[in-house]
């Protein structure tokens, strides 16, 4: 992608540099940082300015960091744009449910806030469901991709 401006976050600043230095990382601007606390993932978007065409979260796969950046990310997503979600499958794994904020407990399953999502979807405000700007979720072994509903074209 010549033309793209390609962010890529990362936890690990160690990582960061040794891929810097073995040139892993040309083309990419980079942030370092937690994606689970909501202050980085604020100044994530003020530094990358936010409007992102596609966004692929292949984080640190715990279910309150994948909810975190979703609740914060996804209105930086441009209408029309692609939201992917990677390795889902390791939600239920205790390993991965050890992270846990003041709002997500330890006990927060990301696949399951997806189902309640694809009621949403279903029902479009009917039924309890909420109506938003999701237009269609395609799910698959491990991982999903929510598109954000294109620019409404007037006519």
């Amino acid at each position: 992608f010549p033309q793209a401006d390609l962010w890529e976050a990362e936890y690990d600043a160690t990582c960061v540099e040794l891929a810097k230095k073995q040139g892993k990382l040309d083309g990419f601007n980079v942030l370092v940082g937690d994606q689970g606390n909501n202050k980085t993932l604020d100044e994530w978007i003020e530094k990358s300015g936010g409007e992102f065409d596609v966004i692929i979260d292949d984080g640190g796969h715990q279910n309150c960091h994948i909810m975190a950046s979703f609740i914060k990310l996804w209105p930086t997503l441009k209408p029309g744009g692609l939201y992917f979600i990677e390795d889902l499958s390791v939600g239920k794994w205790m390993g991965y449910r050890r992270y846990s904020t003041a709002t997500c407990p330890k006990t927060f399953i990301f696949s399951h806030k997806l189902q309640e999502w694809l009621d949403d979807l279903i029902y479009q405000g009917a039924y309890g469901s909420r109506k938003w700007d999701v237009q269609f979720m395609f799910c698959q072994a491990e991982a999903c991709v929510l598109g954000k509903k294109p620019p409404e074209v007037k006519q």
